[in-house]
């Protein structure tokens, strides 16, 4: 399957950071009887209100509020740390690589991470720690990826994308498969090598649930990207129509109009013997008032089509059980993605562990809860549950919740020793009451 969303995942990007086209005035649409002249100075004029970086993040952001929990444990677990603080050589972390990835999936519909070996990578675990001739990582653009093939299962067996020399600055075509890599320039092959990979060493993170097969799929938020570009239009409109019809213009009897000193701008002369009297006349302002409503609107109609109309700052009066249900249909976005997350870097730490021939169990666990949880009524809930008597277990899960809810930035070791002490603390309870009996 070849690539051929090029001109969407430009407009997503040129959305999300307002870039090109709304930067230069590329996407401002002339009208049918505008002159070059005019239309120039519309571009000039030309603004852009971004709603659609604030949406995207609204799905990503607070997923990375907290670290996740990750637990691994192998051979290569000095590598893994090692890797965890510099992914590509160039000190990018983790989890700010996690973060980049989520963000690329949520805006283009999927991201591609490539998993690559250094050219001779060392012998011993110590030599690559001190070498740095270990697996790096790095994220792909999604305008570079060229052509994907997948098996009847879904699986990834070809993958295609573009490399920068960084000295030439020339691009080359490097082919991944399950059992090799190829980089060409144009026809010409230039390089070759073999693995023992089983697989492509590429992972990839979707932003929703979407077909195995579907490589390239249409961006989660393209139809926002588009709304935003009609706004960006729209406002240009609207700004045109303020700047030549605002000001009111000066009706005046006379019959030398070159005479009045006010200039014509802003005054109209009309015959000495008309029975008019002198006052300010301006155009009718339905035309502003249309586009004003319409510009609200497609605000509106984002941040709905986004499911973050309590995220962003839109005000609407709905009922408790209305503003519940937004909430649960944010909370379940939410929770989904995260999930994708956690499988997608995974699959990273096993093609890391791929590379070195090691075994490497990880598990990682992204927050999935996303309630904005009120402290007053969490301890009041658990105050009312503790008094249930269900036992030490039951109280000590009640106590975790507590304890993430007054300190939602607690890190797992603190909760675990809080946790040791209070259930240290009950078990000296019922001593001192058994022998007080």
């Amino acid at each position: 399957m070849k690539n051929d969303r090029i001109e969407e995942y430009n407009l997503l990007t040129d959305a999300y950071y307002g870039d090109r086209g709304f930067f230069n005035g590329k996407y401002l649409a002339p009208h049918q009887r505008e002159s070059p002249e005019k239309y120039r100075s519309r571009i000039n004029l030309a603004y852009y209100l971004n709603y659609t970086a604030p949406c995207v993040n609204a799905h990503v952001d607070p997923i990375f509020k907290r670290d996740p929990q990750r637990e691994y444990s192998g051979q290569i677990t000095p590598l893994w740390e090692d890797f965890t603080k510099d992914t590509d050589f160039a000190g990018t972390d983790l989890s700010t690589l996690m973060k980049r990835w989520a963000l690329a999936a949520k805006l283009y519909g999927a991201g591609y991470v490539v998993c690559d070996n250094t050219p001779q990578p060392g012998s011993t675990i110590g030599e690559m720690l001190e070498s740095k001739k270990r697996p790096y990582a790095y994220l792909l653009e999604p305008d570079r990826v060229k052509e994907i093939k997948v098996d009847n299962n879904g699986k990834i067996i070809y993958f295609s994308f573009l490399e920068c020399d960084p000295k030439t600055k020339r691009d080359f075509v490097r082919i991944f498969t399950d059992n090799g890599w190829r980089l060409h320039d144009g026809a010409r092959l230039i390089d070759k090598g073999e693995y023992a990979l089983g697989r492509v060493p590429v992972a990839r993170l979707t932003s929703r649930e979407l077909s195995p097969f579907d490589m390239f799929p249409a961006g989660e938020f393209i139809s926002i990207a588009m709304t935003n570009r009609s706004i960006y239009n729209k406002c240009s409109w609207l700004d045109d129509i303020l700047r030549n019809q605002t000001f009111s213009i000066l009706a005046y009897p006379t019959a030398k109009a070159e005479d009045l000193t006010i200039g014509t701008d802003n005054a109209l002369a009309y015959p000495p013997d008309a029975r008019h009297t002198p006052s300010f006349i301006a155009p009718p302002s339905e035309c502003a008032t249309v586009l004003a409503s319409q510009i609200q609107m497609l605000q509106e109609e984002i941040y709905r089509m986004a499911v973050v109309v309590n995220v962003t700052g839109v005000r609407t009066q709905s009922s408790g059980v209305a503003k519940q249900w937004d909430f649960e249909q944010t909370n379940q976005l939410l929770g989904s993605f995260a999930e994708n997350i956690s499988v997608a870097e995974t699959e990273l730490a096993e093609l890391f562990a791929l590379w070195l021939g090691m075994q490497f169990d990880y598990t990682c666990t992204y927050q999935k809860d996303f309630s904005v949880s009120d402290v007053t009524t969490e301890l009041a809930n658990a105050e009312t549950a503790k008094g249930l008597n269900f036992g030490e277990t039951f109280n000590t899960e009640v106590l975790k919740r507590v304890i993430t809810s007054y300190l939602p930035d607690i890190k797992k070791d603190q909760i675990r020793a809080i946790t040791e002490e209070y259930r240290h603390q009950a078990t000296l309870s019922r001593l001192d009451s058994t022998q007080a009996e």
